[in-house]
C-alpha cells in the first residue's frame, strides 16, 4: 500500500501520456487518409481533363467500309480512311489533305479517279465572261452550250421534249401541239401565235427552239 501511494502520481502521469499519444496517433492517421483521398481525387480530375474530346465523323465514297466513326480531336483524315478499311483500288486522294485534323460532324468524301477527272475545276486563270465559272456556274454554262447545240424543233418535238424548253410547262406544251396540228410553224416567231406565249416568253425561249 505504501508503495502504491508512492507511485500513484507516476502511474496517473503515464496513463494520461498514453491516452494523449493514442489521440495524436489517431488524428495523424485520419489526416493522412484525408490527404490521400484528396490527392487521388485531384489526380482523377487531372487525368479526365487530359482526355481528348470525342465525336463522330462520316466518311463516304471510295473506301472499303464507309460509315460513321467515333474519333477524337487528335485524329487526322488519314486515320479515318484507315478506320474505314483503307482506299479502294480506284480511289484517289489527290484532292484531299490527309494531314488535316477532323472536326465534329465532318463529312469526308473520297472520290474515284474517274469522278475526279470528270468534275469541273473550281479555279480559273482568266477573268473573261466566257471563262469565269465557279463550280456551280460551270454546270449552268455546260447546260446552256448543250441546249444551243441541240435546239428543240417545235414542229416535231414530243410533249416531254417541249417541256424541256425554259418557261414551257405542260399546258403550254399542249397548246403548241394543238397549234402545229392545225398550222405548221414556218419560223420560230410563229410560236407567239400560241395561246399563252407572248413576246416576253418568246424572248426567253428563242435560243432553245428551231423549226
Amino acid at each position: 500500500m505504501e508503495m502504491l501511494k508512492t507511485h500513484k502520481k507516476k502511474l496517473i502521469s503515464l496513463l494520461l501520456f498514453g491516452i494523449f499519444a493514442i489521440i495524436c496517433a489517431f488524428n495523424y492517421i485520419s489526416i493522412d487518409k484525408g490527404n490521400n483521398v484528396y490527392a487521388n481525387e485531384e489526380n482523377c480530375v487531372c487525368e479526365d481533363a487530359s482526355l481528348p474530346t470525342e465525336f463522330y465523323v462520316d466518311i463516304k465514297g471510295a473506301v472499303k467500309k464507309p460509315g460513321v466513326y467515333l474519333v477524337n480531336e487528335n485524329n487526322i483524315i488519314k486515320d479515318i480512311i484507315d478506320m474505314a478499311g483503307g482506299l479502294k483500288s480506284n480511289a484517289t486522294t489527290s484532292n484531299i489533305n490527309l494531314s488535316e485534323k477532323v472536326t465534329s460532324e465532318m463529312v469526308i468524301v473520297v472520290n474515284t479517279k474517274s469522278e475526279l477527272t470528270t468534275k469541273p475545276t473550281t479555279t480559273t486563270s482568266s477573268t473573261s465572261k466566257t471563262d469565269v465559272c465557279t463550280t456551280k456556274i460551270i454546270s449552268n454554262c455546260e447546260t446552256s452550250n448543250e441546249t444551243q447545240d441541240k435546239l428543240i424543233n417545235i414542229n416535231t418535238a414530243s410533249k416531254e421534249e417541249l417541256m424541256n424548253i425554259p418557261n414551257i410547262g405542260a399546258s403550254k406544251a399542249d397548246s403548241i401541239i394543238i397549234y402545229r396540228n392545225e398550222k405548221k410553224f414556218n419560223k420560230i416567231e410563229d410560236i407567239m401565235n400560241v395561246s399563252g406565249i407572248g413576246e416576253t416568253v418568246f424572248v426567253k425561249i428563242k435560243d432553245y427552239i428551231t423549226v
